[in-house]
């Protein structure tokens, strides 16, 4: 049986056409990001602007008619950090349900978490060595701590691009004072995550989705290699990390914009997750890094009935 699940995020919304035959992989039908920026002129002030759920009505129109031509009757959403925090999810939800008949479930964070895990452990292999997954999204980045057998340990910081952005407007382009003041600032709310990292010394670092997806298309595209589109993991080192986050860092908007691999709608927030990816690397001492296509929507169709 095809169905769908949209992950209804803070920057984007993500469509999932799939098939689940028992005991056998997910089979994807037809997948789509689409920027929406649910969150924009709101998350910080915990409300969905009038324009804003205008444009997530847009999109997932869009999307029940994409899974109805693919066959799919019944589509299920997950909001995450924007509608979770917002005061005024009900009115966003309750339209949707009313206009596309599509129920949103708003998840709390940790349940967020444990969705990106499902959606990793398909698409990288994990051993038992701990391995740590960070999710950029806008409004949040999760963590989870895990092994080939085990989970443990997760949290979900509000602390995604777009709440850092609006918290902490920068230059074009960024200055080094403003990337010092953004890296002090995820420091000071990431202590757990430190102490957590310095105990059990993960030799990995997992990037699934949102952020980690222009991040590899841009190492690949650096390096001439060729990511065919349905590859689900792509391994690179810090040092070509180090490398792109030292070059785009340098650029202004218009000089990122060129940059192929990087859609526009996350050239005005990618400066914030390099920061927070190179703060996180550097707690670690971590050397190795490898890009997971699968995240929030594929855990949840490998889960949810």
């Amino acid at each position: 049986m095809t169905k769908a699940v949209i992950d209804l995020g803070t920057n984007t919304f993500n469509l999932l056409v799939y098939e689940k035959p028992s005991g056998a992989p997910l089979r994807v039908i037809n997948a789509e990001e689409r920027p929406v920026f649910l969150g924009r002129g709101g998350i910080e002030q915990g409300m969905i602007t009038t324009e804003a759920m205008q444009r997530g009505i847009e999109v997932l129109t869009a999307f029940k008619q994409i899974a109805a031509e693919q066959g799919v009757g019944t589509v299920r959403a997950f909001g995450t950090s924007a509608l979770r925090n917002a005061r005024n999810t009900s009115a966003f939800t309750d339209q949707v349900m009313a206009e596309l008949g599509i129920p949103i479930t708003v998840i709390p964070g940790d349940e967020e978490a444990d969705l990106i895990l499902a959606g990793v452990r398909q698409a990288v292999p994990l051993t038992s060595k701990p391995a740590l997954v960070m999710d950029i999204g806008g409004g949040s980045i999760e963590f989870i701590l895990a092994t080939e057998k085990a989970l443990m340990w997760k949290a979900s910081y509000e602390l995604g691009v777009t709440r850092l952005r609006e918290r902490i407007p920068v230059s074009d382009p960024i200055t080094v004072a403003e990337e010092a003041r953004i890296a002090a600032h995820l420091d000071d709310r990431l202590e757990a995550l430190y102490a957590i990292i310095d105990r059990h010394e993960p030799h990995l670092l997992i990037g699934s989705a949102g952020s980690f997806d222009s991040l590899a298309a841009i190492i690949a595209a650096d390096t001439s290699t060729m990511l065919p589109n349905d590859a689900t993991s792509f391994p690179f080192s810090a040092l070509a990390f180090d490398a792109l986050k030292d070059r785009l860092l340098r650029m202004d908007r218009g000089q990122r914009a060129s940059v192929p691999g990087l859609p526009e709608h996350r050239v005005d927030t990618l400066p914030y997750a390099l920061i927070a990816i190179d703060r996180v690397l550097t707690a670690g001492g971590i050397r190795d890094l490898v890009w997971s296509r699968y995240a929030l929507k594929e855990g949840a169709a490998s889960l949810v009935n």
